[in-house]
């Protein structure tokens, strides 16, 4: 993100708008009549009637797009007798690419406007030739200040400074749902004291790794719909990130980041730290090996099993984590759907959209917690990737009064379900029994 360039423009009471200092040189053309060099930019006759508007349109935010770039001013109108035609009429217009994010731009144009503003009303620095002959070296000094450290500190004179800084624009977070696990990246407890909100106060203790937010709300008697907002602001400033429930049943595999996790030595280290369950290393070949024999069709418990020899010194759950904290592991979600509600109808698969916790590729943070093992979720571990029909068997207790149903539309995986309904997985399968469905791996 970078400015392109910065130039001062003002009416001329016999020329017009005019473009007095730009930077750098030549990045605006006056007029497509100027035999000079072809303009790098674009020509300010095209747009000089959005930089110098009427005087209803001053001292407000304008921001357009030309060539491909994108210019924002805060043109300022001073009415005055002192001035031809008694008003004067100037602006500071930053450049940039169109495609570049511009929201934090615009308080240091306003910011740049309102201080030129106070300073001509004050001393006439902008209509005096002496004191406006200083504006090109300002203007240069902003742009290269802002464009090397986002921030600038430049004398004026004895009482006045242009101080700008660009701060960042952090994009609102996900939706927090009922069965996401907040993980702490910060020490609360350094952080936190008697100011903070009562509800985050009382959830900070639960956020472990290890439980969902609806979990959570319940375990520390605090309103679940607050709970959630707490959580949100949380992630917003970084201190959590959000990963899904670790259950042994879960389907874990491998996508194309691994090969940034073989290259990073650095978290090769990390790694084998992270997993320890005793403080024994494992060497970093059994660590990939590990990771690599993840696959979809077998689960967690099923994966276990089979490298019961060489996982002996590794938290299991941590070295899952790990995989989908640094984005070089998925997970495989599961999704009940109806295919016949009886007469005949069934359900389309494709037209459905999948609700799932979404890409982990920017899951960054520390987990923390001890293991969790849920054995009833490894109930339909062995038909992963295959669909599984069931139905109402002989003697089997269905609460008909659940519903289900609107889980049954191929937008909702077990997670989802399972921490709604507050039930396990395996209690959940046991009351789809009364439903013809099938349960599609994604």
């Amino acid at each position: 993100m970078s400015i392109k360039c910065i130039f001062y423009s003002y009416f001329d009471a016999d020329k017009g708008p005019r473009v007095l200092y730009q930077v750098p040189e030549n990045s605006v053309t006056p007029s497509s009549d100027t035999p000079s060099q072809p303009p790098s930019l674009f020509l300010f006759d095209e747009i000089s009637d959005y930089i110098i508007p009427k005087q209803q349109l001053c001292d407000r935010l304008i921001t357009f797009c030309r060539n491909r770039y994108r210019l924002l001013g805060y043109p300022t109108c001073l009415e005055d007798d002192k001035y031809d035609r008694n008003e004067f009429i100037f602006n500071f217009v930053i450049v940039l690419d169109e495609s570049e994010e511009f929201s934090s731009y615009k308080p240091v144009v306003k910011k740049l406007a309102r201080l030129f503003k106070a300073l001509e009303e004050q001393t006439g620095f902008l209509w005096n030739e002496v004191t406006r002959s200083s504006v090109y070296t300002l203007i240069e000094q902003v742009m290269e200040d802002l464009n090397s450290y986002c921030e600038c500190m430049i004398p004026i004179n004895e009482s006045n400074t242009i101080n700008l800084k660009l701060f960042p624009v952090i994009p609102p977070p996900a939706p927090i749902k009922a069965y996401h696990v907040p993980i702490s990246t910060v020490r609360f407890e350094s952080i936190m004291d008697s100011n903070w909100d009562l509800t985050m106060q009382r959830i900070i203790p639960y956020i472990d790794g290890v439980n969902s937010v609806r979990r959570i709300a319940e375990l520390a008697d605090a309103d679940y719909t607050l709970t959630k907002k707490c959580v949100s602001e949380l992630l917003y400033y970084g201190c959590i990130i959000i990963v899904d429930v670790f259950r042994f049943a879960n389907i874990y595999a491998v996508n194309s980041d691994l090969a940034n996790f073989v290259n990073d030595t650095v978290l090769h280290e990390e790694c084998q730290g992270y997993i320890s369950s005793n403080g024994r290393l494992l060497d970093f070949p059994t660590i990939l090996e590990l990771y690599t024999s993840l696959r979809q069709g077998l689960s967690v418990v099923e994966w276990s099993l089979e490298n019961a020899e060489r996982l002996k010194d590794v938290d299991v759950r941590r070295f899952i984590q790990f995989g989908i904290i640094k984005g070089f592991l998925y997970r495989v979600q599961k999704y009940p759907v109806r295919i016949d509600d009886g007469s005949g109808v069934v359900v389309p698969l494709s037209s459905q959209p999948v609700a799932g916790l979404g890409s982990s590729a920017s899951l960054t943070g520390l987990v923390t917690g001890p293991p969790m093992l849920d054995a009833a979720g490894s109930l339909a571990a062995a038909k992963t990737g295959k669909s599984v029909t069931t139905g109402v068997s002989g003697g089997l207790m269905v609460d008909r009064s659940l519903p289900l149903l609107r889980y049954l539309d191929g937008a909702h995986h077990f997670d989802s379900i399972c921490t709604d309904l507050q039930q396990s997985e395996k209690e959940v399968l046991k009351n789809l029994a009364a439903y013809p469905i099938e349960i599609i791996d994604r």
